[in-house]
């Protein structure tokens, strides 16, 4: 069981209204590709409140959603610029105020910074993070400004057992922290000790216990957008390490989901074959 925590909210973009959000793109990718997977939100008391909640019934979530009263439904304005994103993020929505609720215990519980960012969400997640010490904590940490400090990129830190993080996020980590060899900084300072970097075309490098993998990135034609694309990495990654695969295998084949995200329009595909050849 995957549990995801954290921001489900409404990508607005220019000509049309998607689900988005880290937490609910692998979520909804692992589900697609076979795993038990759900997810812990809260949505405001409106139509895109409704609409979500209608979506992960639809996709067959594990939907630990709550319900909020007093805020809405979080949304984001997306404007895409030769295919790169970029993000607005509407403040005062119900996702920043996720409570901690009962629910089912995880093999691993997926999180990242931006709702860590959010003191009621911080207060829920660490209650998690004692409830489920057995879990597997994967930290995806997606940085978005302005919504992290090093008070919440601490926190993500010292939480995660697997660290998944990209070139941009780690040049941040060397600038903010005054370290150079940042990946032998958070084995030692932080004790993680599985650290995933994603560094776009460039490929990718698995740092795992006493073994580095690289994997290189095949050419991508036709690409629609990027939306999306690390959060489908991150997904294929872990339904390789879920089935005890090679890490060279899962890593080439995460790499391969991802430019295949790239050429559909959003972070998660409307048509479900896409998925069939990466199930393992």
């Amino acid at each position: 069981m995957v549990l995801s925590f954290g921001e489900v909210l409404m990508d607005c973009f220019p000509d049309k209204n998607v689900i988005g959000g880290a937490p609910f793109n692998v979520a909804v990718h692992l589900k697609r590709l076979g795993e038990e997977a759900g997810i812990i939100t809260k949505v405001g008391e409106d139509e895109l409140g409704n609409q979500i909640q209608e979506i992960l019934v639809k996709e067959g979530l594990t939907a630990q959603l709550q319900i909020d009263k007093n805020y809405p439904t979080g949304r984001v304005d997306v404007t895409l610029e030769n295919g790169q994103p970029s993000y607005y993020i509407h403040q005062g929505c119900g996702w920043e105020f996720i409570g901690a609720k009962e629910i089912q215990t995880p093999n691993y519980f997926v999180f990242g910074s931006l709702a860590l960012f959010f003191e009621k969400n911080k207060q829920s997640f660490l209650n998690y993070r004692t409830q489920f010490e057995k879990a597997t904590f994967v930290c995806d940490i997606n940085l978005r400004k302005p919504y992290y400090d090093k008070e919440t990129i601490d926190l993500c830190l010292n939480a995660a057992d697997i660290l998944k993080i990209n070139d941009e996020e780690l040049a941040y980590l060397s600038k903010t922290y005054q370290v150079e060899h940042v990946i032998d900084w958070l084995k030692t300072e932080f004790n993680i000790h599985k650290i995933l970097l994603t560094e776009g075309a460039k490929g990718a490098k698995l740092f795992w216990d006493d073994k580095i993998i690289s994997c290189e990135v095949k050419k991508v034609e036709n690409i629609k957008d990027t939306v999306g694309a690390g959060d489908s990495f991150t997904s294929l990654f872990l339904h390789g390490i879920i089935h005890q695969l090679p890490l060279e295998l899962t890593m080439q084949r995460a790499a391969d989901f991802a430019g295949g995200i790239c050429q559909t329009s959003g972070a998660v595909p409307v048509e479900l074959a896409v998925y069939e050849k990466y199930k393992f």
